[in-house]
This record gives structure tokens, C-alpha cells and sequence, in this order.
């Protein structure tokens, strides 16, 4: 069984994701869109995780359901196969019951975020995200950019102020690539792997929907994407 999933993500609208300020120059632009190494638009890992796991946030499927159970059983199982060995390195009563509170707690508020790692506790199931790199076809840089105008307001001073910016988005219509790892979910059982890329594909295919979006801006129609 292959250990990721490989998605592609296409841009319905402009996507703009909070890029470093660009050097000043006079008529040139403000801001641009996160860029890989070689200057294309690309759709950080970060990026990625952050919006799907608002997305798996609001899930309340029959999967999030069954991979909240399989949760909780690995962590029950990994107290009881962890403590023997705790209680030989850790003397302190106060520290094995902080311990021990860890593990209730963790089980108690299990959720499919643990999908994302779960708080105090390392080498555990998780997904493991890559950058989103812009497809062989539409890496030119003439084509995949879009110089956007923005206006704000400013108010602070005796009078209104206008404060035009211009923004570096990459294009509706091109397609990133990318890959998403799964990460020691064999922990959780040997069908695990399975079910947990299903319940990502089914979460990912939400953002067709228009409702979930990605980036900046998202109320001025931006970041509107399609999965592959």
C-alpha cells in the first residue's frame, strides 16, 4: 500500500497566499503570492494544512467517527504498552500522574484533527504535507501571474486617505501539484491507511464545493480552488 496521496488543485479564481513584501519600486507591486524556488506560484504545505483541517474541523462523518475510535484505542494501547518502562525511568509521583492525565485527556478529547499530530505527544499517526508546486504546463511566468489593484481607506488622519496596493496573484486556471504522506498510520490498524486516505479524499473534494477556500482575500472572491 502506497504510503500518500497525490493531488492535483486547480485555481478557480485568483489565488493570493500571504507572500513577503516585495523590494519597493516605484509603479511596481506591494505584495506577491508565495513563489517556489524559482519564482513560480506555488501553494505552501502550511497553506494546505491549514484550510483542510479547518475543513476536517467541521466533519462529522461516519469516517471522522470511526478514525476518532481508532484514535482512542491507539492511545489506550500505547499507555498500557508505554507505562512499565515510564514508571522505571520517571521516580516522581507528581510527574507520572501529569503523565497519566496527559493520555486520559488526549483520549477524552480525541478528533480527527489528531490526523494533524496530537498536542504532547510525538511519533504518532499524522499526515505530512508537501508544497504544491505549479504543473510542467503552466510554468511561465508571463501567463501565470495576474497584477491585481486593491483600495483601502484610511481614516486615521483629518481626512480620508485612498491607499491603492497592487498585488501579484497567481492566475485562475493553472494546476499545482503535490503530494500528502501518510505517516505511520499502520499504528492505528492495518486497514487505517486505507480509511484515512479515503476520508482525506472526501474532505479534500469540499473545497469544489466554493465553500472552503484557500489564501488571503478570500471575501474579495479569492482562493476559490477544484481538486483533480
Amino acid at each position: 500500500m502506497e504510503n500518500s496521496i497525490t493531488i492535483k488543485m486547480k485555481t478557480l479564481s485568483n489565488l493570493f497566499i500571504g507572500g513577503a513584501p516585495v523590494p519597493y519600486k516605484i509603479g511596481g507591486i506591494d505584495q506577491q503570492t508565495a513563489t517556489d524556488q524559482e519564482g513560480f506560484p506555488c501553494i505552501p504545505a502550511s497553506s494546505l494544512k491549514g484550510a483542510l483541517r479547518a475543513v476536517i474541523r467541521e466533519d462529522d462523518s461516519a469516517m471522522a467517527v470511526e478514525i476518532n475510535r481508532l484514535f482512542t484505542e491507539y492511545l489506550i494501547n500505547e499507555k498500557e504498552k508505554n507505562w512499565p518502562e515510564i514508571q522505571t525511568i520517571i521516580n516522581d509521583k507528581e510527574a507520572l500522574k501529569r503523565i497519566e492525565e496527559r493520555y486520559l485527556e488526549a483520549a477524552n478529547e480525541v478528533s480527527p484533527e489528531y490526523l494533524f499530530g496530537i498536542k504532547g505527544f510525538n511519533n504518532t499517526p499524522k499526515l505530512l504535507f508537501g508544497d504544491l508546486l505549479l504543473c510542467s504546463e503552466f510554468r511561465d511566468k508571463k501567463t501565470c501571474f495576474s497584477i491585481d489593484m486593491k483600495n483601502t481607506i484610511d481614516t486615521r488622519g483629518n481626512a480620508p486617505e485612498s491607499k491603492p496596493r497592487t498585488y501579484q496573484t497567481a492566475r485562475s486556471g493553472i494546476v499545482f501539484e503535490g503530494e500528502i504522506r501518510l505517516y505511520k498510520m499502520e499504528k492505528l490498524g492495518d486497514q487505517a491507511g486505507e480509511l484515512c486516505k479515503e476520508y482525506l479524499i472526501y474532505n479534500l473534494k469540499k473545497f469544489n464545493e466554493g465553500i472552503y477556500r484557500l489564501g488571503n482575500s478570500k471575501s474579495r472572491g479569492y482562493g476559490r480552488v477544484e481538486i483533480l
